[in-house]
């Protein structure tokens, strides 16, 4: 067994039993590892020692709950391993920004630690060859663009510190906002082509600010411009 598949199973014994305390001295008896061993390995793969990704994903099975007004958030409280609903509230502030009362009431979206897949980190994905894990399709693909393309919708700058790769950072999800406000709008855009293409991209923002610009939107109709607070985005001939 590789050293990264019992990082693995002690993740898939946590997402099973996330109710239950979890001492790092008893998780390492399930990776086979020595606690010493354990510590260092789980924190190098997973990017956070093993008792603050147990908050975290205690924390992301909570806000799903959260959503559900007819549960009392002290039985979610309970239901998810935290010890008083003092406790999850500080918790959950300190990694969201906001109180669980103030999710319920106004929902927005959240970065969440997610479970990793650490078979991801040390499989070769082929250009055209579709990788399929946790019913998730993944594929490379090279595209030549002879013509400009051009989208219109939002842009945002977004904190690097705030937006860390997918999975590995907490907070107000700003590229999650982003798009909902773009498909509240949708409907009503001017100039989106019909059976239009979403898109999104990243670019340099601000490096003195810590930034970078955030796009949103979907194919526009040639010569569309820019209306309102609404931008155009051109992918060029590449």
């Amino acid at each position: 067994m590789h050293a990264w598949e019992s990082i693995q199973k002690v993740l898939d014994y946590v997402e099973d039993n996330l109710a239950q305390s979890h001492s790092p001295k008893e998780l390492s008896k399930i990776a086979a590892l020595s606690p010493f061993y354990f510590q260092r390995l789980f924190t190098r793969l997973v990017k956070r020692p093993a008792n603050e990704y147990v908050k975290m994903r205690r924390l992301a099975r909570a806000c799903e709950t959260l959503e559900d007004k007819s549960k009392h958030i002290l039985d979610i409280v309970l239901e998810h391993g935290f010890n008083s609903h003092e406790h999850f509230t500080k918790t959950f502030k300190g990694a969201f920004g906001i109180t669980p009362e103030e999710y319920r009431n106004n929902p927005v979206h959240l970065n969440q630690i997610m479970k990793p897949d650490l078979l991801l980190d040390y499989t070769m994905i082929d250009e055209n060859v579709p990788l399929i894990t946790d019913s998730i399709v993944l594929e490379i693909s090279r595209k030549t663009i002879d013509i400009p393309e051009h989208y219109i919708g939002y842009c945002a700058p977004v904190s690097v510190s705030e937006q860390a790769p997918l999975g590995e950072t907490t907070g107000i999800d700003v590229p999650g906002l982003l798009w909902d406000k773009f498909h509240k709008q949708k409907s009503s855009i001017k100039g989106l082509e019909h059976d239009c293409i979403e898109f999104a991209a990243s670019s340099f923002g601000d490096y003195e600010d810590g930034t970078f610009n955030y796009f949103v939107g979907a194919s526009a109709i040639p010569g569309t411009t820019a209306y309102d607070d609404f931008v155009i985005w051109e992918l060029p001939a590449a």
